[in-house]
């Protein structure tokens, strides 16, 4: 595989979705329809309460439907579920498979790795990851395994450090977006503020203000 994506992989950082379809409160399709016309412009695909069947078919239609659009696509955790589904970006954290083995093994699918302290950020380095996610950002109850929150002070510290294009992740919603703007990341990642909204399309649109 070969990204099509690596040129320009800062631009598709600005409002990085994090899928979870169990929270939807419309039609998948509706859904990724208004996100993407909204301004998204990459999605993760999570699910983590979804079998590995379940992840693979969701896989399949949100990648149908992103065919013709400028949109990142990434796979959480799952190399087996990226290479099944022929997606050539995936993003892993500290628990899973280390980015520099899926980079040896891989080496032309990109890699986004989560950071919460120095060592991550060696690890990314070391790595040659192509992007990073920094956080928590906030306190957030859409991950069981939750890292210490750093904050928007933590996060702009150790995006410092680096010149790999990161993302802000963790707890992100309008209310508490604009603190992010101005740190030296690239966009945010957002989850339940999107997937549980009923008119994602508003929603996206006013993340994209922060990150035009």
């Amino acid at each position: 595989m070969c990204s099509k994506y690596r040129q320009k992989i800062s631009d598709y950082l600005k409002l990085y979705l994090i899928f979870e379809s169990d929270m939807l409160q419309i039609p998948l399709d509706d859904f990724v329809q208004q996100v993407v016309e909204g301004g998204v412009t990459a999605i993760q695909l999570r699910d983590k309460k979804l079998t590995s069947k379940e992840r693979y078919e969701n896989g399949l239609r949100i990648k149908d439907m992103l065919k013709d659009k400028d949109v990142m696509l990434s796979m959480n955790d799952r190399l087996d579920l990226s290479i099944t589904l022929g997606i050539d970006v995936i993003h892993v954290g500290v628990k899973d498979i280390p980015p520099y083995v899926i980079k040896d093994l891989y080496p032309d699918m990109l890699a986004g790795y989560s950071c919460n302290n120095l060592d991550d950020i060696y690890t990314a380095e070391k790595s040659c990851v192509d992007y990073i996610g920094v956080g928590p950002a906030f306190e957030t109850s859409t991950k069981d395994d939750l890292r210490p929150v750093i904050g928007p002070h933590g996060i702009g510290k150790l995006v410092g450090l680096t010149k790999i294009p990161a993302v802000a992740i963790g707890g992100i919603k309008l209310s508490n977006c604009e603190v992010l703007a101005n740190i030296g990341v690239k966009g945010v990642a957002v989850s339940s503020e999107l997937c549980r909204s009923k008119k994602p399309y508003e929603v996206a649109k006013k993340f994209r203000e922060f990150f035009p």
